[in-house]
């Protein structure tokens, strides 16, 4: 850690604020130091090894005379001896004592997988209390650093509240830029925290600064790994390498669940001449045909040896679900390079190992152990877990939710998330992308390729691990509240993904974006035929961050000539009870003449003995048809809107069950969309 003043001339030398100061070594080199700087002078210990100065007695303020100069001084050492008996002095800082204004923290740390990362909120004693921060990965424009400043809840203090005249944000910006900046281009700064840093209604000054910097540089650059081509993706013929008679052994389930691929699929095992009524091929080599695929389900010590085979037979892709690899340390990490040493010679690339496999339903492929097929659908998933793609393909079922493409990514030998990626984003039967993320090597390289992608086709993302704490003893402040989790939802949002707590919310949001497309701004209305509802949308829409617009007088006019006098005239627009298909259907009509005052309409509604909710589902179908905006369908009820639920799921049209839901999923998407403008 530099000494505060070495940080302070860091600080200087790029043109950031700082106050007066001189580290004193003595009482009577305080006395004179405090007397040219000129009083009111503060005083604070300095060691790497105390971080929070305040909580052992470290720090003095409001001294006014010679002789509180001498005795802070002395105070100071004092309290430091017994509190942190441990730590090297190396002395006391003596700065002018800055006047009072709004404090706010500007931090920066190294995160393992995105690089350096800064982080601004409100400063002070309650900064890791109140946690009200905005992270950013760098490198950030100063239009991205508005951004940042803007979205913290404290930002109302920054404005001017009750009173207190606005402060001086463009003077932040130009510290939290002049301090990226160095952060950036200074390798030997791994974390900072500038705490507080005092802004007033003109200027600002950083009043604390404790920078810790690394001798060596570690590598950051980010590797960026060679695309793969779309077209191996799609193959004509499929070999199951370890394929089995055995239904407890993985070649069984994914010999079974290959049965259906339409082009050749060619079953490899030694000791068999038939399985599941096909001809059985001792060795890759021998099989007669082209091979563009291997699935891999042989122990682990016998995969080089295969890779050599699907290297003489020119296979493109290897997926290759046997574990033993990387993950288990040691001999497996030492195997798994050996066997990516044999891909890149032979030019096959690798999905796994130690993977599930890859499903695509278009394609009549089910390269998994997985027991079950998902439907085909829109939604391409990509995963570090084979476990949540067993179960989510379950659940997807019963929900009638398909998926264009399930890919369990493994260890990432060779492909990883990038690749995937872009094959989604030129995949024609892909509209939306879901990840399950639990760690990403190169975040840099990632956030790069994923933002391109996003730019094209929606992507939403899950990651786990929110609940880890940072290091129990964090070097600063910053170290404890960008935390790794909150540093990929950072990441996510500035490439555009769109985070989802819960794997439910994350279809949830893909389905509708697959369906609807993305909204070109956040006015919205709603359409209900119960009053009660009608009340919760304007709730839920505040809540969200969804803007509930005004109805413009000629719409209203159009409607007013055919709904019952007594429909409550506004948005959200309660139609009334007994409205049945006709009545939606005429005002979907009025809503698609005039769409040119809303981007996103909510249409709810509810089970009554006046209306059939597959009548009311085609209405919904044929608005969202007849409109480029974003139709959300939420059909509430349970056994009784079973047949309109039906018609909406075999158009494509996702329905939410819970009304909130469908308000919180839109919000999410107008989060990103705002926060990633341009």
């Amino acid at each position: 850690m530099l000494t505060e003043s070495e940080g302070y001339r860091l600080l200087d030398s790029c043109g950031i604020p700082v106050p007066p100061h001189h580290l004193a070594t003595s009482a009577d080199d305080a006395r004179a130091a405090a007397g040219r700087i000129g009083y009111p002078v503060v005083m604070k210990v300095v060691s790497p090894q105390i971080v929070h100065k305040s909580d052992v007695g470290g720090v003095v303020t409001g001294i006014e005379r010679p002789d509180e100069a001498e005795e802070a001084f002395r105070a100071i050492m004092q309290n430091s001896a017994v509190h942190a008996p441990e730590a090297k002095v190396t002395g006391i800082i003596v700065e002018k004592q800055m006047p009072a204004g709004l404090e706010v923290l500007i931090g920066g740390k190294t995160d393992p997988s995105f690089g350096k990362v800064i982080t601004f909120g409100l400063g002070g004693k309650l900064v890791e209390l109140l946690k009200d921060v905005s992270i950013r990965v760098l490198p950030v424009s100063d239009d991205e650093i508005r951004r940042m400043i803007r979205e913290i809840e404290g930002y109302r203090l920054i404005r001017g509240y009750r009173g207190e005249p606005p402060k001086d944000e463009e003077a932040l910006v130009g510290v939290i830029a002049a301090m990226a900046r160095v952060f950036i281009e200074d390798p030997r700064i791994r974390e900072f925290d500038l705490n507080p840093v005092i802004v007033y209604e003109k200027g600002a000054s950083v009043v604390d600064a404790r920078i810790i910097v690394e001798d060596t540089v570690g590598g950051e650059a980010a590797r960026l790994r060679v695309r793969a081509p779309p077209e191996i993706f799609y193959p004509d013929s499929i070999a199951v390498i370890g394929a089995s008679a055995s239904p407890n052994k993985v070649g069984y389930s994914v010999l079974r669940n290959l049965l259906s691929f339409p082009g050749n699929l060619y079953p490899v095992n030694p000791a068999r001449t038939e399985l599941f009524g096909r001809k059985t091929y001792p060795s890759v080599t021998e099989i007669p045909g082209p091979v563009d695929w291997a699935v891999i389900a042989v122990p682990a010590r016998l995969v080089a040896g295969v890779m050599e085979e699907c290297g003489e037979k020119g296979v493109r892709l290897a997926v290759i679900v046997t574990a033993g690899f990387r993950e288990i340390g040691g001999e497996g990490a030492a195997l798994e390079e050996e066997v990516v040493t044999i891909a890149r010679r032979h030019s096959i690339r690798i999905i796994g190992p130690n993977c599930l496999g890859i499903m695509m339903p278009h394609q009549g492929i089910n390269a998994t152990f997985d027991p079950v097929s998902p439907r085909p659908g829109d939604v391409a998933f990509i995963s570090q877990s084979g476990a949540i793609i067993t179960t989510v393909v379950d659940w997807s079922l019963s929900e009638e939710f398909g998926f264009s493409t399930v890919i369990s990514v493994g260890n990432q030998a060779d492909l990883g998330f990038e690749h995937y990626l872009r094959f989604a984003e030129q995949d024609p039967k892909t509209r939306s992308v879901t990840l399950y993320v639990e760690e990403i090597q190169d975040g840099r390289g990632f956030a790069q390729i994923v933002r391109e992608v996003a730019g094209r086709k929606p992507v939403v993302a899950v990651k786990s691990g929110s609940s880890r704490k940072g290091k129990a003893a964090a070097s600063s402040h910053t170290g404890s509240l960008a935390g790794s989790y909150d540093v990929y939802i950072a990441a996510f949002r500035q490439a555009g993904v769109i985070p989802a707590r819960s794997l439910r919310d994350a279809f949830n949001l893909a389905e509708l974006l697959a369906s609807e497309g993305c909204p070109r701004g956040n006015r919205a209305i709603a359409v209900t035929s119960a009053g009660g509802f009608a009340v919760l949308a304007s709730d839920y829409a505040e809540a969200h961050g969804v803007d509930m617009v005004d109805l413009p007088d000629d719409v209203l006019r159009e409607l007013n000539a055919f709904l019952p006098p007594f429909w409550n005239h506004a948005n959200p627009m309660d139609i009334l009870g007994d409205a049945d298909a006709t009545r939606f259907a005429a005002l979907f009509d009025v809503l698609i003449r005039h769409q040119d005052f809303w981007d996103i309409a909510f249409v709810i509604a509810v089970p009554t003995t006046l209306v059939d909710p597959a009548h009311v589902a085609n209405e919904i179908v044929r608005f969202s048809r007849n409109t480029k905006k974003m139709v959300v369908g939420c059909m509430l009820g349970g056994d009784s809107i079973r047949s309109g639920l039906r018609i909406l799921r075999g158009s494509r049209i996702p329905n939410f069950e819970e009304l909130e839901d469908a308000f919180k999923a839109v919000g999410s998407i107008l989060e990103v969309r705002t926060a990633r403008k341009g």
